[in-house]
């Protein structure tokens, strides 16, 4: 009987290696037939345009009650010196930075200034004379929340900050305009090896109406192209 027992435990033990050396096999098998992802080089052009007026909150000093009003027109253009190369699985972009983004920001307007010491005020106006500034090197994040979807996320740029006129604080935070929503591409244009070079074209707009301790309105429109050109495997 103890023969029997210790023959039936090797057995059992037998039958449990070969099952962990099947399922190890399986997974194997499984991660040798999973695709490679796709590889594609993703330039990126661009603009954007933001007009606005814009009364910040008043300041006190002295017993003195002063206000700065700021308006501007504001046009930026941009493109990526060099593509970044992404990967695409199941129609899902790998979440990636786009790189190497330069461009131009042109700007106009005027700074008013308003000081209240009690019944009398004063009004001094700056008109600003055009300025042209440029950026380079900034990036922008990008992911799939779902199959043929794109969503740009943060832009990091360095870009010289402007007195005259002075930007509000949702524009110094956008370099690059407003970002467009989620760029739509067809998953079955991914997938198809006769397409070399995919074209997706977004634009965005929004207004801002400011208050209650601020005033007036900020509105701003951006059109972007993404390209993508298929690299081999």
């Amino acid at each position: 009987m103890r023969g029997v027992a210790r023959g039936l435990g090797r057995l059992a033990g037998n039958a449990s290696l070969l099952a962990f050396i099947g399922l190890a096999c399986f997974a194997a098998a499984g991660a040798e037939a999973a695709p490679a992802p796709l590889r594609f080089a993703v330039s990126v052009s661009g603009t954007a345009h933001d007009v606005w007026n814009f009364t910040g909150a008043p300041s006190v000093a002295g017993g003195c009650e002063r206000t700065v009003q700021t308006e501007g027109i504001r046009d930026v253009r941009f493109r990526t010196t060099r593509p970044t190369v992404v990967r695409v699985r199941s129609g899902r972009i790998l979440a990636t930075t786009f790189r190497n983004f330069a461009g131009t920001v042109t700007l106009a307007g005027a700074n008013t200034t308003s000081v209240t010491c009690g019944e009398e005020r004063t009004q001094t106006i700056a008109d600003c004379a055009q300025t042209r500034r440029s950026f380079s090197k900034a990036t922008v994040g990008a992911r799939s929340a779902r199959p043929g979807s794109i969503t740009l996320g943060a832009v990091r740029a360095t870009l010289r900050r402007s007195d005259c006129p002075l930007e509000p604080s949702d524009v110094r935070r956008q370099p690059l305009g407003t970002i467009p929503g989620p760029l739509r591409i067809s998953t079955n244009s991914l997938a198809n090896p006769r397409l070399a070079r995919i074209t997706v074209r977004v634009s965005a707009s929004r207004r801002t109406n400011y208050g209650p301790l601020e005033q007036g309105t900020l509105q701003q429109r951006s059109s972007w192209r993404v390209t993508l050109v298929r690299l081999s495997p």
